[in-house]
């Protein structure tokens, strides 16, 4: 009896150590649960904070802020994956907005040219002049300028009407001599091989 009496000891300190260690291992693991719930809220918190927090608002008319809500760049990149991904009714609508929300943003010339290169990717040629000759109307120093230009003389080929594409090929050559456009429109002109 004695015997079963130290075993029984030596199990009940064997019992309460290892509910001791268990129980220490439950504090450890209650300890990185807060604390992972603290870095969690943190983040929530972060990104609410960034969710939340007002849009640059650079340029936009004052009448307009109060709707915006718009990251630019988001808005910008978007339309322009639409683009890539061939989603012109897409792209149109996301530079269009942009457009109308960031109009002095400093990529509003290139969402205006995107806009035209949409309208020419869909073969809606009337629609993509426009668009170019707003971009040379609107944004006369943009660096898109002779790229428009040479687009707008492939519309106007495409609708059938040489003499003005050539007009245009032509001002690419004249006024962006050094462009990779003026080389395009060389071409188009038959002027490349001529000085070969």
């Amino acid at each position: 009896m004695r015997i079963q009496l130290e075993e029984n000891q030596k199990l009940k300190a064997d019992l309460s150590s290892s509910l001791s260690s268990i129980d220490e291992r439950l504090g450890m693991l209650q300890g990185r649960v807060e604390d992972s719930g603290y870095r969690f809220s943190e983040l929530f918190r972060k990104m609410e904070k960034e969710e939340l927090a007002p849009a640059d608002t650079t340029g936009i008319p004052d009448s307009l802020k109060a709707k915006v809500s718009v990251d630019p760049q988001k808005l910008y990149d978007q339309a322009y994956l639409d683009f890539a991904k061939k989603n012109y009714d897409l792209a149109i609508q996301g530079f269009s907005e942009f457009l109308s929300y960031f109009p002095k943003s400093k990529s509003a010339d290139k969402a205006q040219y995107w806009v035209g290169e949409c309208y020419f990717a869909r073969e809606d040629y009337n629609r993509s002049l426009d668009e170019f000759q707003k971009l040379l109307q609107n944004f006369p120093a943009s660096d898109k300028i002779p790229s428009a230009l040479y687009k707008i003389g492939l519309c106007y080929e495409e609708l059938k009407n040489q003499l003005r594409a050539n007009r245009y090929f032509k001002e690419v050559i004249t006024k962006y001599p050094d462009s990779a456009e003026a080389k395009l429109a060389k071409e188009k002109l038959g002027l490349e091989n001529k000085k070969r």
